[in-house]
């Protein structure tokens, strides 16, 4: 989806999901969005911009996080490379091959704790410089991410905290002279440019409801992403020693995960909504682990430091194991084949004519075919965000050419029942079903195909009736070789000329 956005900003024709219709603030990897565009526009295709800055971010995020604990908190090297070696292998390296702008918006956290935890540290009375810093840093990750703006007041927080109060006027003065000028003139030009203040998938997600479904998946993401190094810091509360920097590192941890239950925990590809707060939890936990070491020395004062050569091979080992649980748990292998690309790639043959598409799976369909496209979930489109949904008037305004809609049934078993209604993204999601195949019956559209890889699980393909290539684009998605993830897939479809009330 956010290499649509910026493929048309590319273009010159702004932050619109379809060409010549009103800005949709649907790319909510602002910073990302902007940059994948520069480099479309100097040449580069979409996915090799996407994937090359992806790559860059990555790897300076690894690079700080060895430096960080290097340098900020005095760590010997073999060990500093331990928490450099998780992030490394972890999944990251998922939202490259996705295209994700995931890498980035990590990136800006770890520069905005870096400072962060620099501004815990400085002395009294000079504080000024170090809080000028990490302002804009907070600044470019509300830039990067809307959770970004957020996640720099918990981290304000947590600094204020260990602080006790010092110098708490002129950080929080640095802080809101950077948020109620550049921040607040980047936020009055996007409600300018939008037509609406928040982002266009909250009013869809969001909804201004609390989502404890998504709060559950929260706690449990970072459980998954931050073993083991997510042990130290509630340990560290319990220890005096360890306690201020467990208290610092907690304080935006926490909050920031709570944070999610204003929004529904759809599209979080592996885990990537959380994965930018393992940059935090990775330095934050070596005080912790220093304190620690500290404090079991001072109790057993038999344990010496182990010779340097012990120390390399200790590390090592234990970067080696987390580095492999990393590579086992995250290692993917993209599909060869995807019949929502080879779909594509066939409309997009008819994309001169000025055809529409109207679609539940909005990303590889309209980047690939570069057919004005609707949403029909609303991420992408306001008109359904803001509607409670897609209804038959605005489908009635496109009069879609083609509709595609994924479904948790197929011609010849029920439509209807618990199996088929909670199934995924729930009652929404099939009522969004329902409305869209109703609308292709009672418009008689012809039902081309229906592709699953079982009788659940299916992706319908319908094409009007009577426009010009009708016939042909119906015969072409029939024919296809459907893959769905790299699997093959069975037409459901009840008859080459089926229509969707099985005529």
């Amino acid at each position: 989806m956010l290499l649509r956005y910026s493929g048309h900003l590319a273009q010159g024709h702004g932050i619109v999901w379809n060409v010549g219709e009103k800005p949709v603030d649907g790319a909510t990897d602002f910073l990302f969005m902007l940059a994948v565009a520069a480099l479309h526009r100097a040449g580069l295709t979409l996915e090799t911009a996407a994937r090359g800055l992806g790559m860059a971010a990555h790897a300076v995020t690894v690079l700080l996080l060895f430096l960080g604990a290097l340098r900020l908190h005095g760590v010997p090297a073999h060990w500093a490379a331990v928490p450099a070696a998780f992030y490394a292998i972890g999944p990251g390296l998922r939202h490259l091959a996705a295209c994700y702008g995931t890498p980035l918006f990590a990136l800006a956290v770890a520069v905005a704790w870096l400072y962060a935890s620099l501004l815990a540290d400085s002395a009294p009375g000079a504080e000024r410089g170090p809080a000028l810093r990490f302002a804009l840093a907070a600044l470019a990750m509300g830039l990067a991410r809307p959770e970004g703006v957020f996640l720099g007041g918990f981290m304000l927080l947590g600094v204020l905290l260990v602080r006790r109060g010092s110098g708490a006027r002129r950080i929080l003065g640095r802080y809101l002279l950077v948020f109620l000028t550049l921040g607040l003139a980047y936020f009055l030009w996007r409600w300018w440019y939008f037509g609406w203040p928040l982002p266009n998938p909250f009013y869809k997600k969001g909804a201004f409801l609390l989502h404890w479904h998504s709060l559950r998946m929260a706690w449990r993401d970072l459980w998954r992403l931050g073993l083991p190094f997510l042990l130290l810091p509630p340990i560290g509360l319990l220890v005096r020693g360890a306690r201020r920097a467990a208290l610092f590192v907690l304080t935006p941890v926490a909050l920031f995960v709570a944070l999610w239950v204003l929004i529904s925990d759809e599209t979080n590809y592996v885990m990537r909504f959380r994965q930018p707060m393992v940059p935090v939890l990775l330095l934050g936990s070596v005080p912790v682990a220093q304190a620690l070491v500290r404090r079991l020395r001072g109790a057993w004062p038999a344990l010496t430091r182990p010779p340097a050569a012990a120390g390399w091979v200790a590390a090592l080992a234990i970067a080696s194991v987390l580095g492999w649980n990393e590579h086992s748990r995250y290692r993917y292998i993209a599909p060869e084949r995807m019949g929502l690309y080879d779909a594509a790639r066939v409309l997009r043959d008819y994309a001169p004519r000025g055809f529409a598409l109207a679609t539940t799976e909005a990303g590889l369909l309209p980047l690939y075919s570069e057919w004005r496209a609707v949403d029909a979930w609303g991420l992408n489109d306001a008109y359904v965000a803001h509607h409670g949904g897609i209804d038959d008037a605005y489908l009635e305004r496109y009069r879609p050419e083609v509709m595609m809609v994924h479904a948790y049934f197929s011609p010849g078993v029920p439509k209807s029942g618990p199996r088929v209604e909670n199934r995924a993204l729930g009652p929404a999601w099939y009522r969004m079903v329902t409305t869209m195949i109703g609308f292709a019956e009672r418009h008689d559209y012809l039902l081309a195909a229906c592709f699953g890889r079982n009788a659940w699980d299916t992706h319908y393909y319908f094409v009007r009736r009577g426009f010009p290539k009708s016939d042909e684009i119906a015969a072409r998605l029939r024919a296809l070789d459907y893959y769905w993830d790299g699997e093959p897939t069975t037409d459901f479809a009840a008859a080459p000329e089926a229509s969707p009330s099985g005529r």
